[in-house]
């Protein structure tokens, strides 16, 4: 367990200090925020999987600089686990100079050790780069993953800035969606969320791919709901195929909204919904009313070109910006 204070020169982390509520105000200071590093994240991961929080100050020269989430469990009395997920962020976007991240990664070097009896996994919210791998080796981590890979769409611009900068058979299958007769459910609440991991759950054995489970989705929607920070929140669109009382569903997806920012966490599209492009229509009209609550930036979740290239190409689709983290250390 980290002790209450770590310093590192003028660089300290402050473990636990303050209220929820003092620790959600900072976190809607971060502009792009990441899920795994909201509070309401934390405790869907300690009532799922075991996990408690730790919430880590980060201050250089006693001022506020930036926040980290450490998840910790122990395991047959004996081991413990420790994981920091993308994080570290940093506060009104101000991303500190190397010394001082350096500074920081060691304390969180100290705070998760790693040996027979001490499991550490960071997936640390840093560009990827050889600058940035060299600075975590001297800080005592040692790679052994791939960073995570995302698009992150900016709603700060305006509604013809976005559809601009779309790729152009993007917008037109945008055009054509919206003429579709497609009508579209917001739902603030995500009531039908059963029913899309339902979907999720087929489509993964489909497809391959580990699907997030029902619960920890459920939960995380509750947390949200419940207020746990500034801004949070959830969004389930679905684009239905017509007006009747008993309209499929063509395409739907679920977002979650933490402090400033939101996350596209799961798509679904019918067949006919692929056809109309109907997922376009959906994550269009997310987007508007996200943007319409005071979100300022949108992660379209993982991409990777090698093992699902379609779904890459459509969120790049979106003009959004491409980002690739530094790796997976221990």
């Amino acid at each position: 367990m980290p002790s209450p204070t770590s310093s590192e020169g003028a660089v300290t982390i402050l473990w636990n200090e303050g209220t929820v509520g003092e620790w959600a105000s900072l976190f809607a200071r971060v502009p792009r925020s990441t899920l795994p590093q909201c509070f309401a994240y934390a405790g869907a991961m300690g009532r799922t999987h075991g996990f408690v929080p730790r919430l880590g100050l980060i201050r250089r020269d006693g001022a506020p600089i930036g926040m980290v989430q450490l998840l910790e469990r122990r395991m047959l009395r004996l081991f413990h686990q420790r994981q920091i997920h993308r994080g570290p962020l940093w506060l009104d976007g101000v991303e500190p100079d190397l010394a001082t991240q350096e500074a920081v990664f060691r304390l969180l070097r100290r705070a998760c050790p790693d040996n027979p009896l001490n499991r550490a996994s960071l997936l640390p919210e840093l560009a990827a780069g050889p600058e940035a791998e060299a600075m975590l080796r001297r800080c005592g981590f040692r790679r052994f993953g791939p960073g995570y890979r995302t698009v992150w769409l900016d709603l700060s611009r305006g509604e013809e800035d976005l559809r601009a900068a779309m790729a152009r058979d993007w917008r037109q299958r945008l055009k054509g969606a919206e003429k579709a007769g497609l009508v579209i459910d917001l739902d603030w609440e995500a009531k039908n969320l059963p029913w899309l991991m339902k979907q999720e759950h087929e489509q993964a054995l489909t497809k391959q791919f580990r699907p997030m489970t029902g619960t920890l989705a459920v939960r995380i929607r509750n947390a949200l709901l419940k207020g746990g920070g500034k801004g949070d929140g959830v969004l389930m669109v679905a684009a239905l195929e017509d007006r009747s009382s008993n309209a499929k569903p063509a395409a739907s997806a679920l977002f979650y909204i933490h402090g400033g920012s939101a996350t596209y966490q799961i798509g679904w599209s019918s067949e006919s919904g692929r056809k109309s492009g109907a997922m376009r229509l959906v994550l269009w009209r997310a987007a508007l009313a996200l943007k319409g609550r005071g979100v300022g930036w949108l992660d379209l979740g993982g991409i990777n070109p090698e093992s699902a290239p379609g779904v890459t190409e459509f969120k790049l689709g979106t003009g959004g910006q491409e980002v690739e983290s530094a790796g997976l250390f221990r």
